[in-house]
This record gives structure tokens, C-alpha cells and sequence, in this order.
């Protein structure tokens, strides 16, 4: 058995060269810890990461958990190093309809935007934010859109209805636009 800090370090490690989210789950079957002795280390790495002289965050989200760069950085190291591409409007507005709608065909999603959607699911296809979720069970079997785990973890959501519940909460006290 280790101790907390030699897990949180095992942990740190893991995390790193991973790079993508990691499930709890997967976390304790990798370090052969029970889920308690996981969550001591991910506090112990949660404190070291919340001083003020560090430039990354533990993120937990609905695709796990991840080593990942303090927001108060994004627009610095976007500007230095080259980050991605903000999303244009029309790849925004599909985005917020897969999201409100999932799963949704590519036509009902030109219905409700009015314009044709193929270049700009492609693109969101490209950077991960979308998926197939399979074909719709009419004549023509049209493809199935949905968020993907990238996009919960880009939007610092564990699931999509956080999203919709927090709209609608919105919506009905009127504070949308």
C-alpha cells in the first residue's frame, strides 16, 4: 500500500500522460486502489493544483478526470501558442441545436437553423465536439448527431441535461438575452 502522496504523485503521472479525461473507474482498477484511498490522492493533487502559483487545475467533468490548463491562461496561450480556432457563429448555433436536441438528423438541424448544416457538422465532427449516434429508423436511415465526451469537457459540464436545466432555468426567469 502507498501513501496518499506517493498515489497522488502515481496519479499526477497517469493523468499526464494520458491526456485525455480518465473515469474514477478506470483510475482505481489501473492504480489497485479502492475508490476512498483514489479520492484522498485526487484532494491531495486538487490542493497542490489550487495554489496560485500553479498554471494547471485538476478538471472533473462528465468525461472524467483531467490535468488541465487554468482558465485564467486560455486567451494568453491561445495568443502564444497558437490554439485552435475560436468556433464561428453557424458552427455555435449547430453546436447549441445538437446539444438541445440530441440525438438529431442533419435535416431537422437545417429546419431549425434554415441552412444547410453538412460543411459545418463535418467541421465540429473534425474537432471532436459531435458523433454518429447511429441512423434513425425511417426510410433513408439519416445519421444520428450527439455531443461527444470532448465537447462536456469544453463546456465544464458532466452531461448534457446540465445544460438543458440550466437553459430552461433561464428561459423561465427570463434572463436568456
Amino acid at each position: 500500500m502507498r501513501g496518499t502522496d506517493r498515489l497522488a504523485a502515481a496519479l499526477e503521472a497517469y493523468l499526464f500522460i494520458h491526456g485525455a479525461p480518465v473515469k474514477k473507474a478506470e483510475l482505481v482498477s489501473v492504480m489497485e486502489e479502492d475508490e476512498g484511498r483514489i479520492e484522498e490522492a485526487l484532494a491531495v493533487l486538487r490542493e497542490k493544483y489550487s495554489r496560485e502559483d500553479s498554471g494547471i487545475q485538476l478538471h472533473a467533468s462528465g468525461a472524467g478526470i483531467a490535468l488541465a490548463t487554468k482558465k485564467e491562461y486560455d486567451a494568453w496561450l491561445q495568443e502564444t501558442a497558437g490554439g485552435r480556432a475560436p468556433l464561428s457563429p453557424a458552427a455555435l448555433e449547430t453546436l447549441a441545436v445538437v446539444a438541445g436536441r440530441e440525438p438529431v438528423t442533419r435535416a431537422e438541424i437545417e429546419r431549425i437553423r434554415g441552412v444547410s448544416a453538412g460543411r459545418v457538422l463535418a467541421s465540429l465532427m473534425e474537432k471532436d465536439l459531435i458523433e454518429e449516434r447511429g441512423r434513425l429508423d425511417v426510410p433513408g436511415r439519416p445519421i444520428l448527431y450527439g455531443t461527444t465526451k470532448r465537447f462536456l469537457q469544453c463546456a465544464g459540464i458532466s452531461d448534457v441535461k446540465e445544460l438543458r436545466a440550466a437553459w430552461e432555468k433561464r428561459m423561465t426567469e427570463g434572463e436568456l438575452f
